[in-house]
């Protein structure tokens, strides 16, 4: 999206802008990071990838929202964690809970800490997320996660804009 500030823009623009950001692909450089990672480096490049998505889908979830909701910079910032999320929304007439896929974004967003912060240690919080993830040990199969949560994240995504846009 070219940068301007959604206040100089009007409504029909703003849904044309939040309508063409279904088009978003979230997992773009995640699978560039996959692809260059080749099968010696599966494990390593899908953790990688996972922190990517993480990334992509704040970006883009943050542009969405402040663009759709005219927020302003404070508001932009706080909007990146989860009981501002849920609070800046509702407030708005937009229950985030309820659109599918909101508990993947906060997995996602704990494993991506995890993975950069934690040395991929499961966390209290990730505990049984997947079947073969216990508390204290280190995350595997990162190959399985990140196709499941890139799915969901994508599902996510687009119900987050589905709200966005039947507010507007």
């Amino acid at each position: 999206m070219a940068e301007q500030s959604p206040e100089n823009l009007s409504d029909i623009e703003i849904l044309d802008i939040l309508t063409s950001m279904k088009n978003d692909e979230l997992t773009t450089e995640a699978k560039d990071i996959i692809r260059e990672g080749g099968k010696a480096g599966r494990q390593e490049s899908h953790k990688q990838a996972l922190v990517a998505l993480n990334h992509s889908f704040e970006e883009k979830f943050v542009e969405a929202v402040t663009l759709a909701l005219q927020l302003n910079e404070g508001q932009s910032k706080k909007i990146r964690y989860k009981k501002d999320r849920i609070r800046i929304l509702k407030v708005r007439g937009i229950d985030y809970m309820a659109i599918d896929g909101a508990e993947t974004a906060q997995v996602l967003s704990q494993i991506s800490q995890a993975i950069t912060r934690e040395d991929a240690i499961v966390t209290h919080g990730l505990h049984n997320i997947f079947p073969f993830w216990k508390e204290g040990w280190p995350m595997v199969q990162f190959d399985n996660a990140y196709t499941i949560l890139a799915e969901d994240i994508t599902i996510h995504y687009q119900g987050v804009l589905d709200a966005l846009i039947s507010k507007h």
